[in-house]
């Protein structure tokens, strides 16, 4: 049995509303949303910087979780989905948990945001306020999952830039979704997940490769503010790797 679990992520940041009002109003979007540490060579707002933190806290992750033995004995994996407020000062509070798959995985993910370390903190209307973040945490073991996408790149359509307004993704759900390798060859997908998040709710639907009805309906659903994800599984030497495309829908 492998002793390091492979831990793949997605954020879902929602609409830019408060659910509480006054001096101590929670944001479940902003201007700009906190940064993980570690990002400082790249511009505030820049996507550059954006990319870098998420790869900082998928890095930091995968370092500080522990896959329960617990959770080993019993060939657990899936996806625990967490919830937690990034206060003004950047600290980590009020950690939830939304969705559990047992054998002690969603303690060892409370654990792990407890013991995060500050966040730069999300700015909005020219200070800084909370935010809550809904977090996925994918737990899976090494031996079936690689948790490296580099080198493989989404396309659908032509759908290249991060913001994308509703019109466009449904102009493209008739256009199939391809993943290409470093060198321009097209990959066979395993699996097709798309996921939306908005006003602290994640829906996931997937299907084997194909845009499902489904899929289609989740779309023409979708609000402006909301974090979706087209991801797409592959294998490689008998590894599973995800390949994931971000947007944020800006219209």
């Amino acid at each position: 049995m492998p002793t390091k679990a492979i831990l793949l992520l997605l954020f879902s940041f929602s609409a830019a509303l408060c659910f509480a009002q006054g001096a101590d109003s929670v944001y479940t979007n902003a201007e700009r949303m906190p940064y993980f540490p570690g990002c400082t060579a790249y511009y505030v707002g820049s996507k550059e910087r954006r990319q870098c933190s998420n790869q900082s806290l998928k890095t930091y992750i995968f370092n500080h979780i522990i896959y329960p033995q617990a959770a080993k004995d019993a060939n657990l994996e899936g996806a625990v989905y967490v919830r937690f407020i990034v206060d003004e000062l950047g600290n980590v509070q009020q950690p939830q948990l939304l969705k559990n798959i047992g054998g002690g995985c969603g303690i060892a993910a409370l654990e792990m945001l407890t013991n995060m370390p500050n966040w730069e903190p999300a700015y909005h209307r020219g200070k800084n306020v909370k935010v809550s973040l809904e977090l996925p945490i994918h737990f899976y073991f090494k031996d079936n999952l690689d948790d490296t996408q580099e080198g493989y790149s989404i396309a659908w359509g032509n759908l290249t830039e991060y913001n994308v307004s509703k019109k466009a993704l449904r102009r493209n759900l008739k256009v199939p979704i391809q993943v290409f390798n470093a060198e321009g060859g097209t990959i066979t997908m395993s699996t097709l997940q798309f996921s939306y998040g908005k006003n602290r709710k994640l829906i996931n639907k997937a299907s084997s490769g194909n845009i499902t009805n489904a899929m289609e309906k989740m779309v023409k659903k979708m609000r402006k503010g909301g974090q979706f994800s087209v991801i797409a599984t592959i294998q490689k030497n008998g590894q599973f790797i995800e390949v994931v495309k971000d947007f944020m829908v800006s219209k």
